[in-house]
């Protein structure tokens, strides 16, 4: 059946027919992520917001031609019908719609999936500027533990190359704000530079984009990283 917007609806029969057969498709719930979808959703389907759709569109299938099937909280919810206006504009040509949504579903089958929770990063000592991290502990942490940490080095490459901590990544503070996806939440992140700039800067972007993300900190200090792996820090000069 077609409804407005020249896509199909299907029922919660169909769906569960796709699914137990592995078929080709992309389920895609519509509703919050984690005030919905993290609670219960259709098994294989995909959290993509409404809210969030223009910025997630990488997570739809590259092929155009491949069944795309939305839904969301039931017959009153418009998400669903939204997001799958927005799909078909982007050219995708197999959209439908599964109207009676979630409420439907859980009736029928039961829950589906819960996503799991995330293990919550620990805490570490804090420095005396709001973000930073103590500095003894910083130097313990990277000599008895390193793979505690998600360590990012926010130097240009050019600068990185001249040599960094052994265990640090390389994501360039004007590149953070596209690659911030990549941040884990299951380990603190420290963000590391030259002066504490950067690093600080990038601290702040994670607060205004991921606040999600609680064990977030920089090192606020001049630090330079010998060629030995070793590393010497300098208190800040305003």
């Amino acid at each position: 059946m077609k409804v407005k917007g020249n896509y199909a609806a299907v029922t919660e029969d169909w769906l569960k027919k796709q699914i137990d057969k592995s078929a080709d498709i992309a389920i895609v719930d519509s509703r919050p992520k984690r005030k919905k979808y993290d609670k219960g959703h259709i098994p294989t389907a995909i959290s993509i917001p409404d809210s969030q759709f223009k910025k997630m569109t990488d997570q739809l299938p590259e092929d155009k031609n491949t069944p795309l099937v939305f839904y969301c909280g039931g017959f009153k919810c418009k998400l669903s019908h939204k997001s799958a206006a927005k799909a078909i504009e982007l050219g995708y040509k197999k959209v439908k719609v599964f109207a009676a949504g979630y409420p439907a579903w859980k009736k029928k089958f039961g829950k589906g999936q819960v996503a799991a929770k995330s293990k919550a990063a620990a805490k570490l000592k804090a420095g005396t500027e709001e973000g930073s991290i103590d500095l003894k502990e910083f130097e313990k942490i990277v000599k008895e533990k390193p793979d505690s940490i998600f360590l990012v080095d926010v130097r240009d490459p050019d600068e990185y190359a001249t040599g960094s901590l052994k265990t640090a990544v390389n994501i360039p503070v004007d590149q953070l704000e596209d690659r911030i996806k990549e941040l884990p939440s299951d380990k603190p992140i420290i963000f590391i530079c030259g002066t504490g700039a950067r690093s600080g800067e990038s601290f702040y972007m994670v607060q205004d984009i991921r606040p999600e993300l609680k064990s977030v900190y920089y090192v606020e200090a001049e630090m330079t990283v010998h060629k030995d792996g070793s590393f010497t820090f300098k208190p800040t000069v305003e």
